[in-house]
């Protein structure tokens, strides 16, 4: 069993296991659009420690993350398994871009919102340049990787996709602690000559 720690939550986790993988089970703050492809790139990681524990980057890793991205630390969540036991620590850009918001929002004592807008702007901003920069050729690739139908449609399984997303979304918005949803069954109307 692999210690993995996301968002500042420990989690156990198989070797072999994508960061992606179990992230979503445990519901932790992750994007994952096209479910798992190495193709939208809203996974991304920043691994903090462990990285020597992770597979080497993919050849979809490769195509989507610059070089100096790399460096820095940054994996496809989709991409990048465990190989190794050793503890792995690692920040999704979803979460590190919520957490650089809320600081603008409600600064920290000791900053202020506008101290606090630059590194945010400047991480969107560099995300948004190095892909767009990228796009055109970066999709190709990925289409000839993919094969046409799982680029159009990357979504294996659509009822676990959307029901990942709720049970991410429900444990962000709580502030860590799952939300219990009660589902409510319409009211049946009278047909038409009842």
């Amino acid at each position: 069993m692999a210690q993995v720690e996301i968002n500042d939550e420990w989690m156990e986790a198989q070797l072999g296991e994508r960061l992606l993988t179990i992230a979503r089970r445990n519901a932790a703050h992750i994007g994952f659009y096209c479910d798992g492809n190495g193709l939208c790139t809203m996974c991304e990681c920043r691994i903090l420690s462990g990285a020597d524990q992770l597979n080497p980057p993919t050849e979809a890793e490769f195509v989507w993350l610059p070089k100096s991205r790399m460096a820095d630390g940054y994996r496809l969540g989709c991409q990048a398994a465990l190989r190794g036991p050793g503890p792995v620590r690692a920040l999704t850009r979803a979460e590190e871009l919520r957490r650089q918001l809320l600081a603008v929002i409600n600064p920290p004592p000791g900053t202020s919102a506008a101290e606090n807008l630059r590194p945010f702007l400047s991480n969107v901003a560099m995300v948004n340049w190095e892909h767009i920069g990228t796009f055109p050729f970066n999709l190709l690739r990925t289409l000839n990787r993919l094969g046409p139908v799982r680029f159009i449609w990357p979504v294996n399984d659509l009822n676990l996709f959307v029901r990942d997303t709720v049970r991410i979304t429900q444990r962000m918005l709580s502030g860590g602690q799952p939300l219990t949803v009660k589902v409510v069954e319409p009211p049946t109307l009278p047909r038409e000559g009842e």
